[in-house]
C-alpha cells in the first residue's frame, strides 16, 4: 500500500513538474540530447557511471516525457526520444551495460596511473598537497574535475573500440566477398564444364556415324581405280613386302 501510495505521489510530481517546463526548456533538452556524444548511452540520459537499473527506468521516464513529440514542438524531439528510448534499452540489457562499464573500468585505470605518475614528478604540487592534508583518492574521484576527465577518456577508449569493430566489420565483409566471388568462379567453372560434356555427349552419334562412314568408304576402292599389285617377298617366313631382286 506504500508503494502504491508513493507511486502516485511520484506521478503527481510530475506532472506539476512539467507543468511548469517552459517551451524553451524542452527545446534545449532535445538539443542537449542530439549533441550527445552517440557511444555512451549514459550522457544520453545524464546519468553517473554508477547509476542502478532503477535509476535509469526514473531518469527516461522524465527525460523523455520532457521531449516526447506530442509534448515538445521543436520539429527534431521525435529524433530525440527515439536516441533516449534507445540509451535505455542499451543500459537495461546486460551485455551492453557490462561492455560500458568495462571500458569505464579501463579509463578509470588510466586516469589512476596518470595522476599516480603526475604525483611522483611534482611532490609540490596541488595535488600532492591534497593528499598530504589527507584528501584520500576516492574523494579525489568523486571530484568534477575527475568525473569529466573519466567522461573524456570513456569517450576517448569508446571510439578506439568501435573504429577496431568497423575495421574487424569491414575485414570480414571484405573476406565473405573474396569468398562468395571464388564460389561464384567456381560454379560458373564447372557449368561450362559440364555443357562443354552434355554437347560432346549430344554429338556422340554424329561422330561415331561419321566415323563408321569414313571406315566403310576407306575399304572400298572407287569405281575405275586401278590397286597396284602386291609386291611378293623373297622369304614366307617374313611379314612385310619386300621389292623382287634381280637376278643375273
Amino acid at each position: 500500500m506504500g508503494e502504491s501510495n508513493s507511486s502516485v505521489d511520484e506521478d503527481l510530481l510530475l506532472k506539476e513538474f512539467f507543468a511548469e517546463v517552459s517551451e524553451v526548456e524542452r527545446d534545449n533538452e532535445v538539443v542537449r540530447i542530439l549533441s550527445c556524444f552517440k557511444l555512451n548511452p549514459f550522457e544520453f540520459l545524464k546519468l553517473p557511471f554508477d547509476s542502478s537499473l532503477d535509476d535509469v527506468k526514473k531518469q527516461y521516464r522524465k527525460l523523455s516525457l520532457m521531449v516526447h513529440p506530442d509534448k515538445c514542438k521543436h520539429p527534431q524531439a521525435k529524433e530525440a526520444f527515439g536516441a533516449l528510448a534507445k540509451a535505455q534499452q542499451q543500459l537495461l540489457d546486460q551485455q551492453e551495460r557490462d561492455y560500458i562499464l568495462s571500458q569505464v573500468t579501463a579509463a578509470k585505470e588510466e586516469l589512476r596511473a596518470k595522476r599516480k605518475k603526475q604525483l611522483k614528478k611534482d611532490t609540490a604540487s596541488k595535488l600532492k598537497s591534497l593528499v598530504d592534508e589527507g584528501k584520500s583518492e576516492l574523494e579525489y574521484e568523486k571530484s568534477e574535475e575527475f568525473q569529466q576527465e573519466l567522461k573524456l577518456k570513456v569517450r576517448e577508449l569508446l571510439t578506439e573500440q568501435e573504429w577496431r569493430r568497423r575495421k574487424m566489420a569491414m575485414r570480414i565483409s571484405e573476406e565473405e566477398g573474396r569468398l562468395k566471388k571464388d564460389e561464384e568462379e567456381q560454379k560458373e567453372m564447372w557449368k561450362r564444364k559440364r555443357e562443354h560434356e552434355e554437347q560432346w555427349e549430344g554429338t556422340r552419334e554424329q561422330r561415331v556415324s561419321s566415323w563408321r562412314d569414313f571406315m566403310k568408304s576407306g575399304k572400298k576402292s572407287k569405281k575405275g581405280e586401278l590397286r597396284p599389285p602386291k609386291l611378293k617377298t623373297e622369304d614366307p617366313n617374313k611379314s612385310y613386302v619386300q621389292r623382287p631382286v634381280k637376278r643375273g
